[in-house]
């Protein structure tokens, strides 16, 4: 008989993804329109096609549940691991041909827990998102194998925000709801940022603000430099505010956290270093304020941006 230690009932299971609903950051987690897929052969569910009157029976989850039971067989029941809301189930049903084989399908919408998430390179991130699908029963009663043909994710998303694709099923073992070993279903695909987006939301921005801390050096007033500074610095914290909003409040510093911390700071840096000029300027000694001036303006600023940027790539974006 199927479904005992000495020949496991063998399951094969499609996911496919039809609709992602929203991705939420901050909670690290994604809702999702799933359909899932299950099929198996047990000959303890087979009938007579003759006296039946055709070669397939069609049932409702109970009624499948009521008909096994009634022929002393087992349903092999699944959980889905990464669930973290009620699973609404719209359409259910099962076909049953009368060799026994069976194909239980389902079309549900849920939120699933994205616990991979890792925004050290972000805007320049790849996440991945995964859909796991395990068996109630230990593994040594019920096998799971992939169905890849009714597996993969939806020609129409409707998710605007990700660029989601390379999905692939992968089989694995965890424990399950029952203590021991149940075999495991992943779908696995990975997600990554329009890019054009964070290039003209926010690195623009981030560029004009730079090109205007550099503006300032062309002054002759220091007192002007300092006031147009200030309200530069200001910009800076409010722009910070904004984009970390998006994010979780994480542990480590993303790409654009750095970016940005160091803009604060140099933006600090010149108000602090025009405040010194303009006290060498009212001590008499505007040549060295000058030459201080000249210096800054063709070396260290643009200099300093460059060696941030460039190791914010190397540590980010190269090495991680």
């Amino acid at each position: 008989m199927t479904g005992q230690p000495e020949a496991p009932l063998e399951v094969g299971i499609g996911i496919k993804i039809d609709q992602i609903v929203n991705v939420d950051q901050k909670s690290e987690n994604y809702g999702a329109v799933a359909v899932i897929r299950a099929e198996w052969t047990d000959p303890a569910l087979a009938f007579d096609a003759g006296a039946f009157g055709r070669n397939y029976r069609i049932f409702q989850p109970d009624a499948l549940a009521d008909y096994a039971k009634s022929a002393g067989a087992i349903i092999p029941v699944f959980v889905i691991q990464n669930q973290q809301s009620n699973r609404w189930i719209h359409q259910s049903a099962a076909g049953v041909r009368s060799d026994g084989h069976v194909v239980y399908v389902e079309k549900s919408s849920l939120t699933l827990q994205a616990p991979y998430f890792d925004f050290r390179k972000y805007p320049f991130d790849t996440q991945r998102f995964q859909f796991e699908v395990a068996s109630v029963l230990p593994a040594e009663f019920v096998s799971y194998y992939p169905l890849n043909d009714h597996s993969g994710l939806g020609d129409l998303l409707g998710e605007e925000e990700w660029i989601l694709g390379n999905a692939r099923l992968i089989k694995s073992n965890a424990e399950g709801i029952s203590g021991n070993d149940s075999d495991q279903i992943t779908l696995v695909f990975e997600g990554s940022r329009h890019i054009t987006y964070y290039l003209i939301r926010v690195f623009l921005p981030m560029l004009v603000l730079i090109a205007v801390s550099w503006s300032v050096f062309f002054l002759d007033e220091y007192r002007k430099r300092i006031e147009i500074s200030g309200a530069n610095l200001l910009v800076f914290v409010a722009f910070n505010w904004a984009i970390s909003a998006d994010l979780p409040k994480l542990g480590y510093l993303t790409f654009l956290d750095f970016i940005l911390q160091w803009m604060f700071l140099a933006t600090g840096a010149v108000i602090v270093f025009n405040v010194v000029l303009r006290r060498l300027k009212l001590a008499g000694r505007e040549t060295l304020a000058r030459k201080l001036d000249n210096y800054a303006l063709k070396w260290i600023y643009p200099i300093g941006y460059a060696a941030i940027v460039g190791f914010a790539v190397l540590k980010f974006l190269v090495t991680s």
